[in-house]
């Protein structure tokens, strides 16, 4: 918790005691009350990061979050029994914020709210170079670097880039790749030749066709037989498609 006091509060306290000080603040000073919680600090800590990291893996916070208090603490807290801890999905975006702690009292739960701050950094994808529309990126195209998690744009990417990936919207030197910026190519493209299984009593017919549409193996597209019939078929590889009707 913090205490926001104005320098002539305190230098008013100071001279009615006779001493001199130096002011060399700009006007305001904040104290930061130190809290252990009544002995609980280090098991909330510990289950605060073990939620934080279950939920954002990727996530890389160099120091143990600093918890205190939001509101002053119920006279019988040392009764309470740490149960779990939830954090929103908004909280796993920011070095700093709040979090519900879940506590049981006897028979009965309390929920009590917390403040926590940290240094979290999330391994990103930083562009090499400007990168045009229709560029499907190589690993010269970009490098992963460690950001701060309150730096981070929406809809980041993070882990790692996916194959096949195509610029859609340009991106210029030195920016954060997201979700955003990219197409996924797929496997097989429109007008591609492939050949098609029809099952019929037992037999497997075999028949040239045109994919109508771009697809990846598992997807159903349209196809075109030779014959210039369009039907649905399963793509099972970059070379057979089953035909379903």
């Amino acid at each position: 918790m913090h205490y926001t006091v104005s320098t002539n509060t305190l230098r008013t306290a100071f001279n009615d005691l006779n001493a001199t000080i130096i002011d060399s603040s700009d006007g305001v000073v904040i104290f930061r009350r130190h809290c252990s919680l009544m002995g609980k600090a280090d098991a909330m800590t510990e289950l605060f990061l073990k939620k934080f990291q279950e939920t954002s893996p990727f996530v890389r916070i160099d120091e143990k979050p600093r918890i205190s208090i939001k509101t002053s603490l119920p006279t019988d807290f040392e009764r309470y029994e740490l149960v779990d801890i939830s954090i929103s999905d908004a909280m796993l975006k920011k070095n700093s914020g709040s979090f519900v702690a879940v506590f049981k009292v006897g028979d009965r739960e309390k929920k009590l709210y917390f403040a926590y701050e940290m240094n979290a950094k999330v391994m990103v994808f930083k562009a090499k170079h400007n990168l045009l529309n229709g560029k499907i990126l190589t690993n010269d195209d970009y490098e992963s670097v460690w950001e701060s998690l309150d730096a981070l744009p929406n809809r980041v990417i993070t882990n790692e880039i996916p194959q096949n990936a195509v610029i859609k919207n340009g991106v210029k030197e030195g920016q954060i790749l997201t979700d955003f910026h990219l197409d996924i190519k797929k496997m097989l493209s429109r007008k591609a030749s492939i050949k098609a299984l029809l099952k019929e009593e037992g037999l497997v017919i075999e028949v040239q066709a045109t994919l109508l549409e771009d697809g990846n193996i598992g997807d159903v597209v349209k196809i075109r037989t030779e014959q210039g019939k369009i039907l649905s078929a399963k793509i099972l590889s970059p070379y057979e498609v089953i035909i379903l009707e």
